[in-house]
């Protein structure tokens, strides 16, 4: 009875998977977002080869992205299935009705588009999911750490060109603490700096050379109570003394965080803190995107049609096999790139992501800066003073936009979906 009951489950979760795949393929075919259509057309070809519907998406969204080898494998498969079938097109083994009419709709539009074209870009956009009293009360907390009672708070006025911001309670003298935040996830440029909180190594009782990891030797720290932390939280999946594939993978990453090209070392430095946001989520057995402090934050990624499922694709597949994920595909580390870009704070030594202080808007001109010279030490302090409701801003950009003009400030911005109303950049100085 028992063997009976196992295999009607398996019976039962295959059939979920394969729903759960379709309603995904045609979610992001019919949002214009191709190349993760592609993505979950593949795995739904993988488990099902002839699967008419499925064929027809893949030529559709092979079309849009240029996989010219992936569209003429779709074709041809059409063409086995209809001889195998004795029907002229594979679009009426279709069962008739809406989805057929969907299936022809695309098709056209999909045959339709000349063999050369340019590469079509593509967005992704990442809502919160986390209720926004769970975050309002988050905030509240920090706001407590810097003094005895909260001067601001988080709040979403229907008024506000910004939507959600954080404001002041009261007001507030200028140069006065208002936020005490922590990074939730860190990413080192340089091997002088901490693996898990960017501090400088040797420092916190560590040894001149950093703590190392007590499997690999690979990973150094500040202190032994940042080791173990960051063996619980997600290394103990990482670790090359277990996890090899990863490793591997890992050493390639940090070799194009060498490169002299600016963008791709950036490029790998967001791909190393997406990998370690997946193993904190393998670590905690949750989604990556249902992780706590990832479930407050927003991001946008732009992308290119025809190189991100070659890409980001491969990507997603080398950190579910690494990494044990069954299910983690293209659209979750995609919807990471688009959080982390978006919301990372560049610091000296590497990169960081803040709970609080992601939530916070971007303004050229900004009324309050992070300051502290590590990234578990940065406090939110007033630059002038602040009238009850008014919203607080930082300048994201801030190292970098010292004496930019108006259109490198607006070209940083642009990077992570920013749009500043600031007076500067309204009078575009």
């Amino acid at each position: 009875m028992g063997r009976i009951r196992t295999a009607w489950v398996a019976r039962a979760s295959s059939r979920e998977l394969d729903a759960f795949l379709r309603q995904r393929a045609w979610h992001f075919t019919a949002s214009g977002n191709y190349a993760i259509a592609a993505d979950y057309v593949i795995r739904i070809l993988n488990r099902c080869p002839s699967d008419p519907a499925g064929l027809l998406l893949g030529e559709v969204a092979a079309k849009f992205t240029q996989q010219d080898v992936f569209l003429a494998k779709c074709r041809e498969a059409q063409r086995r299935l209809c001889a195998q079938r004795s029907v002229a097109d594979a679009l009426q083994l279709v069962p008739a009705g809406a989805e057929r009419e969907k299936l022809h709709a695309l098709l056209q539009k999909a045959r339709g588009v000349p063999e050369a074209v340019g590469a079509v870009e593509e967005q992704l956009a990442v809502q919160e999911t986390e209720p926004f009293a769970e975050t309002q009360g988050a905030v509240r907390i920090m706001a407590q750490r810097a003094g005895p009672l909260p001067l601001v708070e988080l709040q979403q006025p229907k008024q506000s060109v910004y939507g959600r911001g954080i404001y002041a309670l009261t007001r507030v003298a200028s140069g006065t603490p208002v936020m005490v935040d922590q990074p939730f996830l860190v990413q080192r440029m340089r091997g002088d700096a901490c693996a898990h909180c960017l501090a400088p190594v040797g420092r916190g009782g560590g040894a001149a050379g950093g703590v190392p990891c007590a499997h690999c030797s690979r990973e150094t720290y500040c202190s032994v109570a940042c080791r173990d932390a960051a063996w619980r939280e997600y290394h103990v999946c990482a670790c090359r003394s277990r996890n090899e594939m990863y490793a591997a993978w890992e050493d390639a990453m940090h070799g194009r965080l060498l490169s002299d090209d600016t963008e791709e070392s950036r490029a790998a430095l967001a791909c190393l803190a997406v990998a370690k946001l997946c193993a904190l989520s393998t670590v905690r057995q949750t989604h990556p995107l249902a992780l706590p402090r990832i479930r407050s934050l927003r991001g946008r990624a732009d992308y290119d049609a025809a190189t991100a499922l070659a890409e980001v694709g491969a990507l997603a597949v080398t950190l579910a096999t690494a990494l044990h994920q069954t299910h983690l595909y293209m659209e979750e580390v995609l919807s990471l790139f688009a959080i982390v870009q978006t919301n990372e704070f560049l610091l000296p030594s590497g990169t960081a992501l803040y709970h609080g202080y992601s939530l916070l808007n971007h303004s050229c001109e900004p009324n309050c800066a992070l300051v502290g010279s590590d990234a578990a030490n940065r406090r939110l302090v007033t630059l002038r003073e602040l009238r009850e409701g008014e919203q607080l801003f930082i300048n994201y950009n801030a190292s970098l936009t010292t004496r930019a003009s108006y259109a490198d400030r607006r070209a940083l911005c642009q990077q992570r979906h920013f749009e500043c109303f600031c007076p500067k950049c309204v009078r575009r100085e």
